[in-house]
């Protein structure tokens, strides 16, 4: 693994695609922020009780931090577009009109700033805004759903921001995280994995180990990283040819009495680590690629 500094990630996307399961499935020993009953998927998919603290708004999340930070290696945020909404209803209680936007700013701003020098990994999560045009004609990226410029200004001290997008090719989890080069969209790779896929897997875990980052697995699970790697070396890293042999590595690992949850999990990082580990070798054998893989 490479030695790095604390990341700070960002990932967006529609309500219910699978942004808050993807983060109990990849940092399944963080501390998740969110508002009460916001973490029931995280339950019922990847079969445990995530460590949390009740928050309601940015101002609380900022409170916590300082608290707690120095006992997680990650703090995971879920949902800071629904807590920026919450901060919003808080100000309009002490201030009136652009004040309130000044206000929500600066607090935003501060968070930002307290995720760089946390000194632990912190990992958003947020609803999408598509592009669109202001009032003189200028047309504004899509990205994650925030007030005035701060879709723009929160993802510039990120070191990652994906965008997650539906794919019905992909099996059995229909979903990508894009990342490519776009006018119309906010996206950044500083570590070059996910921006060199430009469709990754929705698997924020594997796409961090790839950049070479020690991320934790569940305590309950202590040989599931062995176990992703052997099986992952079996896959060809092609989701429509692995399928078949997936199914049959499920039902091996179901029969020596492995839980669901827990084969589930294996075999969902192991098929995502193959996938992740194509797409680079395919990437890095061209100097023109073709967009995806």
């Amino acid at each position: 693994m490479i030695k790095t500094d604390p990341v700070v990630v960002l990932a967006y996307g529609p309500s219910g695609i699978g942004k808050t399961v993807d983060d109990g499935y990849s940092f399944p020993r963080a501390l998740f922020l969110a508002a009460p009953g916001a973490l029931t998927s995280i339950e019922r998919t990847c079969g445990y009780k995530p460590d949390s603290a009740p928050v309601l708004d940015i101002e609380t999340a900022i409170a916590v931090m300082d608290r707690v930070a120095k006992k997680y290696k990650t703090i995971v945020v879920d949902d800071f577009s629904f807590m920026a909404e919450q901060t919003f209803a808080k100000l309009e209680s002490k201030y009136k009109g652009f004040t309130i936007w000044s206000e929500l700013r600066n607090i935003v701003l501060a968070f930002r700033d307290k995720s760089r020098t946390a000194g632990v990994n912190v990992v958003l999560n947020c609803w999408e805004q598509p592009p669109k045009r202001t009032m003189k004609g200028e047309s504004v990226r899509g990205g994650p759903k925030l007030s005035g410029n701060l879709p723009e200004s929160m993802p510039a001290m990120c070191d990652l921001v994906l965008r997650g997008v539906h794919d019905t090719k992909r099996q059995p989890w229909p979903v990508v995280y894009k990342c490519a080069a776009d006018p119309s969209w906010i996206q950044k790779d500083r570590f070059d994995v996910a921006s060199q896929l430009q469709n990754a897997p929705m698997n924020l875990g594997e796409i961090l180990r790839a950049a070479g980052l020690d991320i934790e697995r569940h305590a309950q699970y202590p040989k599931q990283e062995d176990q992703v790697k052997a099986i992952s070396d079996t896959f060809s890293g092609d989701p429509a040819t692995d399928g078949l042999l997936a199914n049959q590595v499920f039902k091996g690992l179901r029969d020596k009495d492995v839980s669901f949850h827990e084969a589930r999990w294996t075999l969902r990082d192991a098929l995502d680590r193959a996938v992740i580990r194509e797409g680079l070798r395919a990437a890095q054998t061209t100097f023109i690629a073709s967009p995806g893989f």
